[in-house]
């Protein structure tokens, strides 16, 4: 792949840089897979095909669970400013059950907000993730969740209203008993 590649760097025309970046991405070489994709991106205006290479090289590599989601995420929110382009609801729940996982209300809270800028209905799967992994994780409330369901017609089911009351602040608890 190496020899090839040098062959094509001098005067590369873009599908020669894409299928470098697949052929790397295949050896699990991501740093020359990244190069090439950098060095596309600097010389052409790239499709949504040729971000969702690079994401699908970071999940095949299993990068989303090395804790490497931030990666991912900024080729995405590249792909959605360059090519105004609307991503997979797919790719945009990936990236946040992952910052859910860590228990980072941050960035969940930025991909459960660019999923809706993007056009995407609220679904109670998306109140799910951000609750029961990214508030439960990060041990803290969430405030208005209940408030934001109601803005967009959405009712928790039983499940979803046993973690509500998880990560509700005004919950009752030993100590607030105590406290009465």
């Amino acid at each position: 792949m190496e020899r090839i590649w040098k062959v094509s760097e001098s005067k590369p025309q873009i599908d020669d840089c894409q299928a470098a970046v697949e052929a790397w991405g295949k050896l699990k070489k991501i740093e020359e897979a990244e190069a090439v994709f950098e060095m596309m991106s600097k010389k052409w205006k790239l499709s949504a095909k040729n971000y969702s290479v690079v994401l699908k090289i970071y999940a095949n590599n299993k990068m989303l669970k090395k804790g490497e989601v931030e990666k991912a995420d900024s080729v995405l929110q590249k792909a959605i400013q360059q090519n105004q382009v609307q991503p997979m609801f797919t790719t945009h729940m990936a990236i946040l059950e992952k910052y859910a996982k860590r228990g980072d209300i941050h960035n969940s809270e930025k991909i459960f907000h660019r999923i809706r800028k993007a056009g995407y209905t609220s679904r109670i799967s998306q109140f799910q993730v951000l609750i029961i992994h990214a508030y439960i994780n990060a041990k803290v409330p969430a405030y208005g969740i209940k408030e934001r369901m109601k803005a967009d017609n959405l009712f928790p089911n039983k499940t979803l209203a046993n973690q509500l009351a998880l990560v509700d602040a005004f919950r009752k608890n030993a100590v607030s008993d105590l406290l009465d």
